[in-house]
């Protein structure tokens, strides 16, 4: 998990790396995805540039809004900084949009409700050298649904 805005957090740079090595240690497949669940587009992208070369994949999640940023980073790993939501379109990140501006014209807590209606799926699509643990495609897939 990512530290910025949650401070009281481990290191997710030096937690990688102590992961990193229990796995190698433990597994024998060059296959590594991360999901990294982080608030900061710039601290998401880091961890990326960070684990380039030595994960298959990189993806950020948490903020439910999806980015276009998907591409395969200089050393092989794929990399998106967010990968969206699985919820309701018509809401403010899978939430009625009703009590979301409530809470922020009022500054009062209120209590959220899932969404209803069409909802969409994001998603991505790796395709990874079972040899060598390089990504060699990558393809963001989104679906919508009634």
């Amino acid at each position: 998990m990512g530290r910025v805005f949650m401070a009281n957090l481990d290191c997710p740079f030096r937690t990688a790396d102590r992961l990193l090595e229990e796995i190698r240690d433990e597994e024998d497949t060059p296959v590594i995805i991360v999901d990294f669940h982080a608030e900061a587009t710039s601290e998401k992208q880091a961890l990326g540039w960070y684990l380039d070369g030595r994960v298959s994949g990189v993806f950020g999640t948490h903020t439910h809004v999806g980015t276009v940023d998907a591409r395969i980073l200089p050393h092989g790993t794929a990399y998106l900084t967010d990968v969206g939501m699985t919820g309701p379109v018509d809401s403010v990140i899978g939430s009625d949009t009703r009590a979301v501006l409530d809470r922020f014209l009022t500054s009062m807590p209120q209590r959220l409700e899932v969404a209803k209606g069409p909802c969409t799926f994001n998603s991505v699509l790796v395709e990874v050298d079972d040899q060598t643990g390089r990504s060699i495609g990558l393809e963001r897939v989104d679906r919508m649904a009634d």
